[in-house]
């Protein structure tokens, strides 16, 4: 995913409003996020996605679900994502795409690293150090 600091710092944005966060993140794939998140209790979940299979759009709504109430991992490669939102509430926070930007709204200080951790998972532990720190050089207050 993220191959150098500059490119991280064209794609991830982190705003501070009193002791919560924002993350914006752009061009984040999609269907990553619903892997990284797949079993997490999902409250107000809305999902909009094109099913390759029957080559339909399909929207869920949901007051209460995890995503893999409606997925399986073998599937995820058959479905593009278009759109969701919803509250992680075991993690308190609020998430939503605005066109290729994920925003993660609400994320408690605690968590912020934890979150970055799932996020980037895919990197090696120092270099996501290298990342956190450079997020929060470039930190801004709303």
């Amino acid at each position: 995913m993220i191959k150098d600091i500059q490119e991280f710092n064209q794609l991830f944005q982190l705003y501070q409003k009193n002791d919560r966060y924002n993350l914006y993140i752009h061009d984040f794939p999609k269907d990553e996020f619903i892997q990284r998140f797949f079993n997490d209790e999902v409250e107000d979940l809305y999902l909009e996605y094109f099913d390759l299979d029957t080559r339909l759009d399909k929207k869920i709504t949901n007051y209460r679900a995890n995503f893999s109430d409606f997925f399986s991992i073998d599937n995820l490669a058959s479905i593009q994502l278009k759109s969701t939102s919803g509250y992680f509430y075991a993690h308190d926070f609020y998430f939503m795409t605005e066109n290729d930007t994920f925003i993660f709204n609400y994320i408690h200080r605690n968590f912020l690293s934890e979150l970055l951790d799932i996020l980037l998972s895919e990197l090696d532990c120092n270099f996501i150090s290298r990342l956190k720190t450079e997020l929060l050089i470039n930190l801004e207050f709303e």
